[in-house]
């Protein structure tokens, strides 16, 4: 295999969930390779450092009530009777069919997602898009993902900048990338089709959908949510209630 698709396996690889043949085949290669061996080693780091500081936030629901309180206290959304009902069901089909998906996937995303941040900080990733219209991001992502993206107009106003946006993958996975500043810190937002959880590896507990969740890793802070339309994930040095109210206006937006 090559060094690209040796990276490729670098979480399942750690994780002990290859076949013995294609382990051995890494195995092989690492011994190798010196890039590929840095590769794996940093990640070997980051994986630990993380499941010794990675803390679920308990403040995250309330705070939450608060952001969901703000974006349609602002007329973000006006819900009709209908659109309530049609969500309670929704609501109710995804619990059953998708909760344990998500629970198996949340550690994996947020370590993914983490990664792709820092990727982005250390000026190894560009914007496909550079742009602070939400319409230019979204149409962008046309035919480009399964799902429309739909982007918040009213951040803006908050003092969350839109920067640009770029088709990018977490393990493999074709997601969302939106970039954000909050007085020019940089917040990266993923968004993803709920029927990809099943690609990430690690289980996790997690609470309900619409339930969200907080984390933080140093001075990075990481929120997730699954929402009836997908899943969001938001990352950045930034107080966590910015991180809250974009995750929720994103919540609320996709359509």
């Amino acid at each position: 295999m090559s060094c690209d698709e040796i990276r490729r396996w670098v979480s399942p690889y750690l994780d002990s969930e290859l076949d013995p043949h294609t382990n051995f085949e890494i195995a092989q290669h690492l011994e190798a390779c010196a890039a590929c061996r840095q590769v794996f080693e940093a990640e070997r780091r980051l994986e630990a450092s993380m499941a010794a500081s990675l803390v679920t936030d308990p403040q995250t629901q309330t705070a939450w009530d608060r952001a969901v309180h703000r974006v349609l206290a602002g007329g973000v959304v006006r819900p009709r009777r209908w659109h309530v009902a049609v969500a309670a069901v929704a609501l109710f089909l995804g619990l059953v069919g998708g909760w344990r998906g998500w629970i198996m996937a949340r550690q994996d995303l947020v370590r993914s997602a983490l990664r792709n941040h820092q990727e982005y900080l250390a000026n190894r990733m560009t914007l496909d898009v550079q742009s602070s219209s939400p319409e230019a991001a979204e149409a962008f992502f046309v035919n480009k993902l399964p799902f429309p993206v739909r982007c918040p107009r009213h951040l803006g106003d908050q003092g969350i900048r839109l920067i640009g946006a770029r088709l990018c993958h977490l393990k493999q996975v074709p997601v969302a990338y939106l970039l954000y500043h909050v007085d020019s810190r940089p917040i990266s937002v993923f968004l993803l089709d709920t029927d990809d959880l099943g690609q990430f590896w690690q289980a996790a507990a997690l609470g309900p959908p619409d339930s969200p969740q907080g984390y933080r890793f140093g001075r990075s802070g990481v929120v997730t949510v699954r929402s009836a339309h997908g899943v969001v994930c938001a990352v950045g040095e930034v107080p966590q209630a910015a991180l809250e109210r974009i995750v929720a206006s994103y919540a609320f937006e996709r359509t």
